[in-house]
C-alpha cells in the first residue's frame, strides 16, 4: 500500500520536518495547516515528538480526517450537519472551543485537533462516525506510517518504499528500537535480509546495547541466528547489562538456538 503523501516543511526557527498529508484533505486546508505548522515551532516540535510513534501519528491523522470531513460538509452547506454543529455550539462542554476557533481560526483548531479524546467526543455528539469516513480511517489504520512498523509487519513493499525515500536505517523509534530489531523479533526474514543488504547495522538494534543476534537468540529465531552469524555478527558481544546472545537465549530457554551459538564458539 502506498504511503500517505508527505512533505518537508521549513519551520520559522530554521529547522525542517517531514509531515504526512492527511488522506482526502483538500489543497486549501492542507496549505493552511502547513503554513500554520511552519510559523509555529512549538506545534512543529509537538508533531515531531510523536512522529516516531506510529500509534500517536495514526491517531492524529484520523482525528484530522474526521475534522476535515465535517469542515467540508459545513463549507458545502450541508443542512443536517450545520444544524448539529449549531446544537453543539450551545453544548456547555464545547461552547468555549467553538468560540476560540471562531476568534483564532487555524491556530485554535490545530490545538483542539491534537486532543483525540475531545475529537472523539465531538464525533459521538455528531451521531458517531459517518459511514463514508470509515474507508479513510481504515486506510490510515492499515498503512505502515514508519519504517519500523513496516519492518515489524513484514510489509516488504512498504519497507522498500521507505528505503527509496532514504530514511535513516538505524534510527530508533519511541521505544528505542531500530527497524532491524523489529524485523528480527517478528521473524520477518525477507525484511531482515533487505535491511542488511541496505547496510542496516546488525551490531546495535536498540538503546539497551543489544545486537541483532541478541534479538534472534532471545526470540528463538534459529534461521536468523544462523544468517546473522554468517554475515559476521559476534557471538561474544555483550549488551549494556553484560549479557551475550547465548545468555539471552539461555534466559529464554531457546535450546535450539543455544546449540547453534555453541557450535560457533559461544
Amino acid at each position: 500500500m502506498a504511503q500517505p503523501g508527505s512533505e518537508t516543511l521549513k519551520i520559522s526557527d530554521g529547522t525542517t520536518m517531514e509531515i504526512a498529508r492527511v488522506p482526502d484533505i483538500d489543497d486549501e486546508t492542507w496549505a493552511e495547516v502547513k503554513a500554520y505548522v511552519e510559523g509555529n515551532p512549538d506545534t512543529a516540535k509537538h508533531l515531531q515528538k510523536f512522529a516516531k510513534n506510529p500509534d500517536a501519528m495514526r491517531g492524529w491523522l484520523q482525528t484530522n480526517a474526521i475534522a476535515e470531513h465535517y469542515n467540508t460538509k459545513l463549507s458545502n452547506g450541508d443542512t443536517p450537519v450545520q444544524d448539529r454543529v449549531k446544537t453543539l455550539e450551545q453544548d456547555p462542554e464545547l461552547a468555549l472551543m467553538f468560540e476560540d476557533i471562531k476568534k483564532n481560526g487555524m491556530e485554535a483548531a490545530m490545538k483542539y485537533y491534537q486532543d483525540e479524546d475531545l475529537m472523539l467526543k465531538i464525533s459521538q455528539k455528531m451521531g458517531g462516525l459517518p459511514v463514508e469516513l470509515q474507508p479513510v480511517l481504515k486506510k490510515i489504520d492499515e498503512t505502515p506510517l514508519t519504517l519500523h512498523e513496516a519492518a515489524k509487519n513484514g510489509d516488504l513493499k512498504a519497507v522498500q518504499e521507505f528505503l527509496e525515500k532514504k530514511k535513516p536505517l538505524d534510527a530508533q523509534d519511541h521505544k528505542g528500537i531500530t527497524a532491524l530489531g523489529y524485523a528480527i523479533g517478528a521473524n520477518r526474514i525477507a525484511v531482515v535480509k533487505l535491511l542488511l543488504d541496505s547496510r542496516a547495522n546488525p551490531y546495535a538494534v536498540d538503546s539497551a546495547g543489544n545486537s541483532g543476534l541478541h534479538y534472534a537468540a532471545g526470540y528463538g529465531r534459529k534461521e536468523l541466528v544462523e544468517y546473522l552469524l554468517k554475515v559476521g555478527t559476534s557471538v561474544s558481544q555483550p549488551n549494556s547489562q553484560g549479557q551475550t546472545p547465548i545468555a539471552v537465549a539461555t534466559a529464554n530457554n531457546q535450546e535450539a538456538v543455544i546449540q547453534v551459538l555453541k557450535a560457533h564458539g559461544a
